[in-house]
């Protein structure tokens, strides 16, 4: 995780283990306030941190980066990391600078006219490793509200919690596999040949990333371990589960202030708006000014150590209620032609369709099927990710 922006962005949904209990905001008025927000993590990777202001809601408005500010961490061992601004118009950390656990981190900012903000420390604790991820078949309402869709229900067991880590954010990425009802086998060159493709465009891959806030605790749980904790649905009527699909779930370990931030973040988005938007109140993280007391600043610098666990399924792993996804294109045309090569071209032309087969027999035929069905190379990568295995 580079920056905890998108989970304020685009608050979709959220899965939690534990009640929410009531929170009341004061009622304000729209003001332009500066949002913070940034994180770190014992993951090898580049951080962000993005300074933009709030904008009213219903505004066509983009939110206005801030690019001329001065932006740095520090630890609890007096390293400074000064980071620089990107052409995405957020601030990046330096190269090698990893998160180190039992450390504590400040990040600071400087704006132009010498305002200081800064973070409370957060202290970098380690995750526990997550001990399984497994699917189990389950009904839920469906978008509308109106009936129960079956689906897999994904779940993740983490290993025994050690020191004083119980509040948990959760990430996952995502693979499948398509196979095409009937993949394009051969093509039509300029000399009106038929020939076969050296490459069949009938498997591919795509990919997918979570976008909503995933958190839970396990406070008040007489286990110390994170079981059965929910991450990720999939009904009958989505496509991952079709063939084959991977999943790569991480586990961060963050503070209670940053679980509480969330909580009430989610609570006050219930009415629709995000932490940039005009808000029935405001939720205040661990930002402020040094400099200035009575300078409001929003968002919160997340310090974490993180965990992760990939694994593998089949549409053959899950429980036999789970009906096999169908295709999510309609594959009823198809069409066997004896007038080659003209009236192929006129049928791959007037379809969009590649041709499925061809027999040189006499007479010669060519099936032809439309391209949802035969190609997926045009919503999908034909080329598997680096990590996936068969």
């Amino acid at each position: 995780m580079k920056s905890s922006t998108k989970y304020i962005v685009l608050m979709l949904s959220l899965v939690m283990v534990t009640c929410v209990e009531p929170y009341d905001f004061d009622a304000l008025k729209y003001e332009k306030v500066l949002v913070i927000d940034g994180a770190i993590s014992d993951l090898d990777e580049e951080y962000e941190v993005e300074i933009t202001y709030t904008y009213p809601l219903g505004s066509e408005l983009e939110p206005q980066h801030v690019t001329d500010a001065e932006v740095w961490v520090e630890n609890s061992s007096g390293n400074r990391f000064d980071y620089t601004l990107a052409t995405d118009q957020k601030y990046i950390s330096p190269a090698g600078m990893t998160g180190v656990v039992g450390e504590s981190y400040q990040l600071y900012v400087k704006m132009p006219d010498g305002t200081l903000y800064q973070s409370e420390p957060q202290l970098l604790k380690a995750a526990p490793a997550i001990d399984t991820i497994y699917g189990q078949y389950a009904e839920l309402p469906s978008e509308d509200g109106t009936v129960n869709v079956g689906g897999i229900q994904f779940f993740i067991d983490s290993e025994s919690i050690t020191g004083n880590t119980h509040h948990f954010r959760y990430e996952w990425e995502e693979a499948f596999k398509i196979i095409t009802p009937y993949p394009a086998r051969y093509e039509l060159t300029e000399d009106s040949s038929i020939v076969r493709m050296d490459t069949s465009l009938g498997i591919c891959y795509k990919e997918g990333f979570s976008n909503s806030l995933i958190y839970g605790t396990t406070e008040g749980v007489t286990s110390d371990k994170m079981l059965e904790f929910p991450i990720r649905f999939l009904s009958e009527e989505q496509q991952q589960l079709r063939v084959r699909y991977t999943i790569l779930v991480r586990q961060y370990a963050i503070s209670e202030a940053a679980y509480l931030f969330y909580k009430r973040l989610e609570e006050n988005n219930q009415s629709g708006g995000s932490l940039f938007d005009q808000q029935t109140g405001s939720v205040f993280g661990n930002m402020y000014s040094s400099t200035d007391g009575d300078q409001a600043v929003l968002g919160f610098f997340e310090v974490s150590g993180v965990s992760e666990r990939r694994q593998f399924f089949n549409y053959s792993d899950f429980d036999e209620r789970f009906s096999r996804p169908v295709f999510p294109f309609d594959c009823y045309f198809g069409s066997a032609i004896k007038t080659i090569p003209d009236s192929a071209a006129y049928y791959l032309t007037a379809t969009g369709g590649n041709i499925y087969d061809y027999t040189s027999f006499e007479p010669p035929a060519v099936s032809i099927h439309t391209r949802s069905c035969t190609d997926c190379s045009y919503y999908a990568d034909l080329i598997a990710p680096s990590y996936w295995i068969e």
